[in-house]
Order: structure tokens, then C-alpha cells, then sequence
């Protein structure tokens, strides 16, 4: 493993920052969604309800996203990171201080969750624009496998912390520590200067948006790696929702159990964040977006069936691997494809798709309950699995056109 190429962002004061920041937020984020999934299937029983609360988020952010890439594309990219990430911590200590006081009820749950994941979203489109105003092109896959590395390295913790700390104090305390350390992340971006870029001259709001959608669609490259974002973490991502239901029903568990496996699926995305930063740079970036998300389809499909917790654990890292090396082409592909003037609204598109999380949680939780849970990830595996294998045919082009850059 070359040191020097994997550390190549980090030479950038600022990225370091943006690093710790973004660890902050995973360090909080990664154990909500199991804390969230936990204290749904205690008040309700009810699968469907463990995936209605991110799948509110997304409808929410289908309609906001593009808007968020608008904002990104006009503002101030750091200071928008600092509000988003500033609600998503107070979002998460509300819920913590409602169940604490045993004042908690659903619907304080899912209205508050829309808000982190709106905070979430524009967060992400915001620091994703931002990180690449700091590293550049050359360095940018660089940069967003360290930004994965981040997060998949918080997600080895938390989830069993999480599962630890419900187990002996309950999920509210849980909930006030998590949103606790997303606001410290907040403070820490306060050590970096903002970056002027040019910006948008600005026509409308409509017409702005108009060209951004334009733009996709006009340009098969990127509208294929955007489709392939559909359907991947729609389908594919979403069935992170239904751990609760896995580690109870299948494993015969308990949150420890759910805790695990978040961990294990933290422990193979920090091994794949490892193993693609050690590269630097890649030229067959499209090859391998391709190739992971149809591993990761299959890998869901065997992970789909076991009532085994150890080997529940090793499919699970198999999937967190081949996660981040799709999802880290995903991203860089999109930003090194885009011009200057139009990254922000690609990237809030992006943001857009990726609300097929919380509508594939939806529909996973109502497959769930109906034909059981193991059935429901199968079938997402199955779908995700299809779909790399029918946009593998792009790989040379979207090859040719990244370079090596």
C-alpha cells in the first residue's frame, strides 16, 4: 500500500478540517439511524414504520435538493455545511431530550428526522462542491475515499457503542450524546477559510434549475452513473433500514447484535476507503463503479438468507467494501464529468437520487412485513445486481472521458 498516495488530500490543511468535520457527523449519524430503527420497532412493532421515517426524509428532499444545489452553486459552501450539519445535531438532541423525559411519541420521531435528513442533505451537497474547491481534480478521488474513510472509520464504533448504550442507559441518552458530537463537528470547520469560486450569474431560479436538469440530460455519461446512484443506493442502500428487523428476526438478536452489524459493515468500508486511497488516482474509474455495485447486488443476496451471525457479519463486510468502491467512483466521476459552473446542481441531483434510500426504506419495510425481510433485501440485491451488469457497456466510455485525472 503506497503511504504517499494515500495520504495525498491530507496534505491539505483544509481537507484535514473538512475530515474531522465530516467524522464528527458520521460518528453521530451512522448510530442514529440503528438508535432511530430500534426505538421505531419498540413503539410500534411495525417494520413499515422502522422504514417510514427516512422515507418522510426523502420526500422531503426530492422536492428541496435541487435547490440545495442551486445554494451551493450562489453561496458560501462552508457556511452552508455549518448550518445543515448544526441542524441535523439539534434535530437528533430534541429527539434524545423527548425520550429522556418519556414525552416521546411517533410522530415527534418522524417529523424530527425529516429535519436531519434535510440538514443531511444539503450538508453533503454542500462539503462534496466544497472538498472539491480545496483538493482539485487530480486529487479529488483522493479526497472523497478519505471522506469515506472517515465515515466508514466511525461507523466501526459507533454502531456497537450505540448498541452497548441502549442496552444499559436506553436509545434517549444515545440520541443527546450522538447530537452532541454532530454540533462539535460543527465547531471545527470554523478553522477554515472560505474558498471564493466562481459563481453563478444568476438568470432565475426556474431557468437555473431548467439548465441543470438540462444538462443530465443531455449528457448520457453522467445521466448513466446517476441512474446507476438510483438504483444502487435505492435498493441496495436502503436495506441498512432493516438491520433492527435482521438482527431480531433472523439473527435472534438483540442491539448488540445490531450494533455488530453496523460495525462489521463500517470495518469492510474502511478496509475498501484503504484499498482505493492507496491508488491515488484511477483511469478505469467506470470499470470499477460498475463491477462493485454488481458484487455489492450479489453480496446482498447471500447476505439475504443467513440466520447465521457469523457469517452474517462477513457478508456484511463484503458489501461495506464494495460500497465504498462503488460509491467513491459514483462521486468523483460526477465531479471530475462536470463543468466548474454546474457541479453544485449536478451534485444537488445527486442529492435528489439519493432520496431513494428513504423511499426504497419505505417500500422495504412494506416488503418486509408482507413476504418477510430476508425476501425484501433479495430482491433489492437482485435488481441492484441487474442493473450494473445492463450499464457495464458505458464503463469504456465514461473511462475514456475521466482519463486520468
Amino acid at each position: 500500500m503506497n503511504w504517499e498516495r494515500l495520504t495525498l488530500a491530507f496534505r491539505v490543511p483544509a481537507y484535514r478540517w473538512v475530515w474531522a468535520s465530516n467524522f464528527a457527523a458520521a460518528a453521530g449519524f451512522q448510530p442514529f439511524m440503528i438508535g432511530q430503527g430500534w426505538l421505531l420497532y419498540e413503539l410500534t412493532n411495525s417494520p413499515f414504520m422502522v422504514g417510514l421515517a427516512p422515507g418522510l426524509g426523502a420526500v422531503f428532499n426530492l422536492i428541496l435538493s435541487p435547490f440545495w444545489g442551486l445554494l451551493a452553486d450562489r453561496f458560501d459552501r462552508r457556511k452552508l455545511m455549518m448550518i445543515a450539519q448544526t441542524a441535523m445535531g439539534l434535530s437528533i438532541v430534541t429527539i434524545g431530550i423527548l425520550v429522556v423525559m418519556d414525552r416521546i411519541e411517533v410522530w415527534h420521531v418522524l417529523s424530527l428526522t425529516v429535519i436531519q435528513r434535510m440538514g443531511m442533505s444539503l450538508q453533503r451537497t454542500a462539503r462534496s462542491t466544497f472538498m472539491f474547491d480545496i483538493v482539485g481534480s487530480k486529487t479529488f478521488m483522493n479526497a472523497t475515499a478519505g471522506q469515506f474513510l472517515s465515515s466508514q472509520g466511525a461507523g466501526l464504533i459507533g454502531p456497537v457503542a450505540a448498541g452497548f448504550i441502549i442496552k444499559s442507559f436506553g436509545v434517549g441518552h444515545l440520541f443527546l450524546i450522538l447530537g452532541s458530537i454532530i454540533v462539535i463537528g460543527v465547531l471545527l470547520l470554523f478553522q477554515v477559510e472560505s474558498i471564493l469560486v466562481k459563481r453563478l450569474q444568476s438568470k432565475s431560479i426556474i431557468e437555473d434549475l431548467k439548465e441543470g436538469f438540462g444538462f443530465v440530460r443531455n449528457d448520457k455519461p453522467i445521466r448513466t452513473i446517476l441512474w446507476t446512484v438510483l438504483i444502487t443506493e435505492g435498493l441496495g442502500f436502503s436495506t441498512w433500514s432493516m438491520f433492527p428487523v435482521v438482527a431480531i428476526s433472523l439473527l435472534g438478536g438483540d442491539a448488540v447484535t445490531l450494533g455488530l452489524l453496523g460495525t462489521f459493515r463500517g470495518l469492510g468500508g474502511v478496509i475498501g476507503a484503504l484499498f482505493i486511497s492507496s491508488f491515488g488516482d484511477i483511469r478505469f474509474k467506470g470499470s470499477i463503479l460498475w463491477g462493485a455495485a454488481f458484487l455489492f447486488g450479489l453480496f446482498l443476496m447471500a447476505f439475504s438468507f443467513s440466520h447465521n451471525a457469523l457469517l452474517s457479519y462477513a457478508l456484511i463486510s463484503a458489501i461495506g467494501f464494495m460500497a465504498i468502491m462503488y460509491n467513491t467512483q459514483a462521486q468523483s466521476l460526477l465531479q471530475i464529468l462536470t463543468p466548474d459552473q454546474m457541479r453544485g446542481r449536478v451534485m444537488g441531483i445527486h442529492s435528489v437520487l439519493l432520496t431513494g434510500i428513504g423511499f426504497g426504506a419505505m417500500g422495504m419495510g412494506a416488503i418486509a412485513g408482507w413476504l418477510g425481510v430476508n425476501w425484501a433485501i433479495f430482491g433489492g440485491g437482485g435488481l441492484v445486481a441487474t442493473n450494473a451488469l445492463t450499464n457495464l457497456s458505458m464503463a469504456p466510455t465514461v473511462n475514456r472521458q475521466a482519463g486520468g485525472s
